[in-house]
């Protein structure tokens, strides 16, 4: 494993303690996002410091070798080089169709006047849900297609 990864890692590490440090040394209204940075930051370098070191141990060279080729054939098979294509895009279909509905929704309820100034915090919980929306409808229509060929 390349030492450029333990870098990355630690890298993470460091700016997520650095997010983390800014919001408790200073009392600014950005203080919830700092934390969910530390957090987004520090968690997967952690991950990534710790498969370095789990992959790089003697007893784990051999088996770290055949992790790498088994990964390679699995990412280079037509078939589900295939699925994924097709399954990304049908997720982009249904998430245009989604985003469209949701512009006819807000487009409504503004004309009601039931949007107001809570609108900002109220698409922000939109486009995160409309993010992992997309993530997990990708995986599910993935796994549907390799089940169906």
């Amino acid at each position: 494993m390349k030492k450029s990864y333990l870098w990355s890692g630690l890298g993470m590490i460091a700016l997520g303690l650095v997010c983390l440090a800014a919001s408790i040394l200073w009392d600014t209204p950005l203080d919830s996002l700092l934390c969910g940075f530390s957090g987004a930051l520090a968690v997967p370098g952690a991950m990534q410091v710790w498969k370095y070191f789990k992959w790089t141990r003697l007893e784990t060279a051999d088996s770290y070798r055949r992790h790498l080729e088994e990964e390679q054939i699995e990412l280079r098979d037509e078939r589900k080089s295939m699925l994924r294509d097709k399954s990304g895009r049908y997720a982009y279909i249904l998430g245009l169709l989604a985003a469209a509905l949701a512009i006819l929704v807000f487009s409504v309820l503004d004309a009601f006047g039931v949007v107001g100034e809570d609108t900002a915090s109220l698409m922000v919980l939109f486009l995160g849900g409309y993010a992992v929306f997309q993530l997990v409808a990708g995986w599910v229509i993935y796994k549907l297609l390799d089940k169906k060929y």
